[in-house]
């Protein structure tokens, strides 16, 4: 693979898109002045330009045959409240499980590999790569961007380090952000600080850090947004099919975690990256975790339903001050049809738009000197979905109301959802937001496990994503502690953390945990990711008899480690023991022995 770190364009102001193709279309992009672009997989690549080159770059290069629109994406953290949550499930000394043998790959900001949390006792690394997107001149030609740094790089960089030496010099990667090696510690820390050690202290990482969104990056700071990380979904989809590869090559099982997701898209697990993210449950050792989000009190969705042909449907949105761009889509589910008029504050209406696919109509309210472009896309390439693109330019304050006219109904049902809370100006909202379906994209996707957040005593988080999915798939599966969680952070101090990518890492360790004993111990050697999210679901605690499951918010139920690995094989033996406050199991190869008064506090 030709890489794209030669490519000018990549790594100035120039949007980049995840495309499907059939054909040679590496050949026919090459051709192309105006764009770069590579491929990802053998039928999915990215491609580089400004936006108003799209329609004649599908005649250029006519392998192309989706482009998928740009959504961003976010990092799924929030601000803690107190430094003193250690909860139980990161120090069960019942199981003799560690995640040795097992390859966690990681979607995220990079991670402080000088950190000695990450270093084993004889001085090498546990991070066995690091592919770092935002290098540039990176030498690794089978990566389209950035450059990889193998095993014996970093303990080269590590042993410099111990010697007064410049690590950076060998690997330059950092975590500047801090939030990769947050997770990375929640997951898998060694145990070096006595105050808290990680799900699976044994596990080894592969670590992919992602590029940051430069285009989505300038557009925020045009909106005045204070800073947060910004990612394209093509340098995600990328980062995971390096860590599927980087599994498949060592022969290892491995889990997935991605730490970043967008509110945008029709979340019904059906576009482009949901897809491809479905496809890894079908190989074997492989596991997706992923987090629902922290949108479910955000104000940034809504839903409706036009119920007659010529009924309007009206949605209100407050805009809390002027914005220099500002864009979302309207979903209208298949096979309804809904033309559209927008009344701005000023009164000034449109007309209603009708459905003309793939043509864009521009509108100027003169009074507040406000421009707008309507484009349909009917039906959407994976959904088939109505989808109703409404980009702003210079949009004033005020409440703007966008009314929804049946052209063509059944249910006459409809979704609207904002982008991620973290790039907007704080107030923007919905006057009638939905808090359900607010799961981030692509927690959506199947045959991943899909995971929501509690407090103290599995106390529900407004905050949290909230299925279920736009089609009725029942997400999200599993519901973990996600408030307060000691772990490390760059330079090996001790940091809190909460959000959704918190409580994806302690699930993401539990699966490590999993593939250990089904893999790595020859207890289920035929794991893959459907198992074990079952696994997950049998085990989960659902004894608060004031909720019924599958719920929207906890899924089917909060995570319980213990009873996961009772309910793994029914085939254990409970131990008569001389000492009346143990009871011993002993499931296939893997022994547990549990004082009775922890097991009634786990409960």
């Amino acid at each position: 693979m030709d890489n794209l770190n030669k490519c000018k364009l990549y790594y100035e102001d120039s949007p980049n898109y995840l495309v499907q193709f059939r054909g040679n279309f590496k050949k026919q992009i090459d051709k192309v002045s105006y764009a770069c672009g590579d491929t990802i997989t053998n039928s999915i690549g990215v491609i580089s330009t400004p936006e108003q080159n799209l329609d004649t770059l599908l005649k250029d290069v006519p392998t192309i045959t989706f482009i998928d629109p740009r959504y961003m994406y976010v990092l799924q953290d929030t601000s803690p409240t107190s430094v003193d949550n250690i909860n139980a499930i990161k120090s069960n000394p019942y199981l003799s499980l560690t995640g040795k043998g097992v390859l966690v790959g990681m979607i995220d900001t990079g991670i402080d590999y000088l950190n000695e949390e990450f270093i084993r006792d004889d001085g090498t690394s546990r991070i066995i790569s690091i592919w770092d997107q935002s290098i540039q001149d990176g030498q690794d030609t089978s990566v389209y961007i950035g450059d990889t740094y193998t095993n014996e790089q970093i303990n080269n960089a590590i042993t410099a380090y111990k010697n007064n030496g410049d690590p950076y010099k060998i690997v330059p990667s950092k975590d500047s952000i801090g939030h990769g090696t947050n997770v990375a510690g929640v997951i898998g820390a060694r145990g070096v600080n006595p105050n808290f050690q990680g799900i699976a202290p044994d596990c080894d990482f592969v670590i992919v850090k992602l590029f940051e969104s430069i285009n989505f990056k300038n557009k925020l700071q045009k909106n005045s947004i204070e800073y947060t990380p910004t990612y394209n979904g093509a340098e995600v989809l990328a980062g995971i099919e390096y860590l599927k590869n980087f599994s498949i090559k060592a022969k290892k099982p491995m889990v997935i975690y991605l730490g970043v997701g967008t509110t945008e898209g029709g979340h019904d697990g059906n576009n482009l990256i949901s897809k491809y993210i479905s496809s890894l449950g079908s190989f074997q050792g492989i596991i997706t975790v992923i987090g629902v989000g922290n949108e479910g009190a955000s104000s940034g969705h809504t839903s409706g339903y036009i119920h007659n042909l010529e009924d309007i449907s009206s949605v209100s949105l407050k805009i809390p001050r002027d914005i220099d761009f500002f864009s979302f889509n309207i979903w209208v589910r298949k096979p309804n049809v809904a033309s559209l008029k927008i009344i701005p504050p000023s009164k000034e209406t449109s007309d209603f738009i009708k459905a003309k696919s793939n043509k864009t109509t521009e509108i100027r309210f003169v009074l507040l000197d406000t421009k707008a472009s309507v484009k349909y896309y009917s039906p959407e390439y994976f959904t088939g979905h109505e989808v109703i693109n409404v980009v702003f330019e210079d949009i004033k304050q005020g409440i703007w109301k966008f009314e929804l006219k049946g052209e063509y109904l059944t249910d006459g049902r409809y979704d609207i959802w904002l982008p991620p809370e973290k790039t907007l100006s704080k107030g923007i909202g919905f006057l009638n937001p939905d808090p359900f379906t607010t799961l981030t994209t692509p927690s959506t996707a199947r045959k991943v496990v899909t995971v929501a957040y509690s407090g103290d005593n599995n106390t529900l988080i407004a905050a949290s994503g909230e299925g279920f999915n736009s089609n009725n798939l029942i997400n999200p599966d599993i519901t973990t502690l996600g408030l307060n969680i000691l772990t490390t952070k760059p330079g090996g101090d001790v940091t809190v953390s909460s959000g959704s990518s918190i409580a994806t890492g302690i699930i993401a360790g539990a699966c490590a945990l999993l593939l250990q004993w089904g893999i790595i111990e020859g207890n289920d050697p035929t794991m893959y990711a459907a198992k074990v999210r079952s696994y997950l679901i049998h085990g989960a605690d659902r004894s608060n008899l004031t909720l019924r499951y599958p719920n929207r918010k906890v899924g089917y139920g909060f995570f319980d480690l213990l009873n996961t690995f009772n309910t793994i094989n029914k085939t254990y033996t409970e131990a008569r023991s001389t000492n009346n406050d143990f009871i011993e199991y002993h499931i296939n190869k893997v022994f547990i022995r549990i004082n009775k008064h922890i097991t009634r506090n786990l409960k």
